[in-house]
């Protein structure tokens, strides 16, 4: 996880260089959850032009893989959830069954999917994103859905699983990044925040309050590009061309 404290001190001390004011921790806060979504969307833009390494031999060997580098790096946002039929699993996320099929929302974290299949079994559920192709596929007697070739049409909201006598899926997913407790480093249902002590300490530098403050859900190695990323907003925020530019570099560089 990456110290948002750290990240804090970074941003005031490049800003306070050439005397352009005082960010305060609420301006920082909201840049910083907008910084860490636009770092774990990239990290899916990092993903494919691995793929496209890997795929024209162009990748380097096992620690030097780029691919296996981003692809341990988002492992760390992989969650699997069971959702039966009856509702005994993950209740709160089903919405109805009737004699065709079940439906169940996304989880409040879901970010992307990554594979469905039934149940304490291999069996995987193809998903369908197309609402015409799912028609064509119900109503066809040659690939109607079964228990041995079940689907999933995935909609804005929710999945819906076909066919109903199917006993439930397992659902891999990536999940939205959050933020780390500041002295566990547990997962929180929070956002990264610096919240300052009422007091402040020597020189009117603001002391960290490490009981409401909450850590990037990120890896440390990606604390440069959090920076970068906050600074380009601040830039934009303060009309200040050169904290921008500074931002946008830093972040081509990486």
């Amino acid at each position: 996880m990456i110290s948002v404290q750290r990240v804090y001190e970074v941003v005031r001390d490049l800003c306070n260089k050439d005397q352009q004011g005082f960010i305060s921790p609420n301006v920082f806060n909201t840049l910083a959850r907008v910084a860490q979504q636009n770092i774990f969307n990239e990290m899916f833009t990092e993903l494919k032009l691995a793929t496209a390494l890997r795929a024209s031999g162009r990748d380097g060997g096992r620690d030097k893989s780029a691919y296996k580098m981003v692809e341990e790096d988002l492992s760390t946002f992989i969650r699997t959830i069971n959702i039966n039929e009856g509702g005994t699993i993950n209740e709160d996320l089903l919405v109805n069954s009737d004699e065709d099929s079940f439906v169940f929302r996304r989880p409040a974290d879901f970010a992307r999917l990554i594979s469905m299949n039934v149940l304490d079994s291999n069996t995987s559920v193809e998903i369908i994103h197309d609402n015409e192709k799912a028609t064509r596929v119900l109503n066809s007697n040659l690939s109607a859905p079964t228990i041995d070739f079940p689907i999933a049409l995935e909609m804005t909201d929710v999945f819906q699983v076909f066919p109903d006598d199917t006993d439930g899926v397992s659902m891999r997913y990536y999940r939205q990044p959050r933020a780390r407790n500041f002295n566990s480093g547990l997962l929180e249902d929070s956002f990264p925040q610096f919240i300052p002590l009422q007091t402040p300490g020597a020189d009117n530098l603001l002391i960290v309050d490490t009981f409401q403050s909450m850590n990037f859900d990120l890896p440390e190695h990606y604390i440069n590009e959090v920076v970068s990323e906050v600074l380009k907003m601040i830039g934009v925020r303060l009309r200040d061309n050169a904290l921008a530019t500074y931002g946008v570099q830093q972040t081509t560089a990486e």
